[in-house]
């Protein structure tokens, strides 16, 4: 995950059990032909908090796949600095979801989702 993260241009701000926050310096390559934020690397942002929140309340042995991510798209974003702040809702044997939204630096809301995630213990 380091190399697409780097690629994204994703750095975890905070992770613990309650709450993961990602920042995502956006890459000029990644702006849409219309200068906003293409919306594919959004839910990539979102997906990618999801995990890491998960994580942190799993053994490191565990594995999760994403079933689902269902994104509304609240505003475009021009602006290349969004943060992603995700936490788990419900974990259980073999299920879990976990709810996002990501801003911009000054707190704009971008989008806000929910995704579901396989969870398979080791």
């Amino acid at each position: 995950m380091p190399g697409f993260m780097a690629l994204l241009g994703l750095t975890i701000e905070h992770a613990d059990a309650e709450e993961a926050v990602v920042r995502m310096d956006v890459p000029d390559a990644l702006m849409s032909p219309f200068g906003a934020v293409h919306g594919g690397f959004i839910a990539a942002l979102l997906d990618t908090g999801f995990g890491i929140a998960l994580h942190r309340r799993l053994d490191a042995a565990d594995r999760i796949a994403t079933h689902s991510l269902n994104v509304t798209y609240v505003a475009f974003s021009r602006e290349q600095l969004l943060f992603c702040r995700t936490r788990v809702v419900s974990l259980r044997k073999a299920v879990a979801v976990v709810e996002g939204e990501v801003t911009t630096g000054d707190g704009t809301l971008v989008a806000k989702a929910l995704g579901t995630f396989g969870v398979r213990r080791a």
